[in-house]
């Protein structure tokens, strides 16, 4: 037995046109996330020196991050970065995410002038990886692995069953690769979790999180486990 065959056609929910862009848990979306990188390297600018200031740059060049990352010695006015900044070099893609935490309300909070931003209007996301390549069908994982996921043995990951209009192949929820966004960056794909596939989530990421049950998750992962 595998999770996907465990709640069968009642993994997903299609969303009416009024609730899909709704921020709730559970909810898949698409936005551009980032590839944490490993090699840290910097976008450093190229100062013109006919520039009298020597606080602006139209120019930039990659270079590997050294002993004066973050301890530049003049700040930049246009683009803006501060001494104690750098623009790092990061890849980004297109990908759909499931919502995991929504924006915070809004606290009311009197901030009297003061720099600190309170309101982020930032959002909590997993993403999702194709487990083949959607054009070629090229599987980009080990079978024998995928079967491990199905089996619910690793509390970090989720198998996500290929759904018509949501993902165009079977996939990976990795909840390991979770990132903040800014919320209006969120593009909705109109599908949910169903409410026992939403419930089942939170008991993995309480599990994943804090190494505790029993729950829903654990049991239903003990027995698939065992089947």
């Amino acid at each position: 037995m595998f999770i996907d065959e465990w709640f069968g056609a009642g993994f997903y929910e299609k969303l009416p046109l009024g609730q899909a862009s709704q921020p709730c848990f559970g909810r898949f979306f698409s936005t551009h996330a980032y590839y944490p990188h490993e090699n840290l390297q910097l976008w450093r600018p190229i100062i013109d020196p006919n520039e009298p200031t020597k606080t602006s740059a139209a120019s930039f060049q990659i270079v590997p991050a050294g002993s004066d990352a973050f301890r530049r010695s003049l700040p930049l006015a246009n683009p803006k970065l501060e001494t104690n900044e750098e623009f790092i070099v990061i890849r980004a893609k297109q990908r759909p995410v499931m919502l995991i935490q929504p924006e915070s309300s809004w606290l009311g909070i009197d901030h009297g002038g003061f720099r600190g931003k309170v309101q982020r209007h930032l959002c909590l996301v997993a993403q999702i990886f194709g487990l083949a390549d959607p054009k070629t069908g090229h599987a980009e994982f080990s079978p024998s692995f995928v079967d491990r996921v199905r089996k619910m043995e690793f509390p970090q990951l989720m198998f996500l069953p290929q759904k018509s209009g949501l993902l165009q192949v079977d996939s990976l929820l990795r909840l390991d690769e979770m990132q903040s966004v800014f919320t209006p960056h969120l593009v909705p794909l109109h599908f949910a979790f169903s409410k026992d596939a939403s419930d089942m989530l939170r008991d993995q990421l309480s599990f994943l999180l804090t190494g505790k049950g029993p729950n829903d998750y654990t049991e239903l992962r003990e027995l698939i486990l065992k089947s």
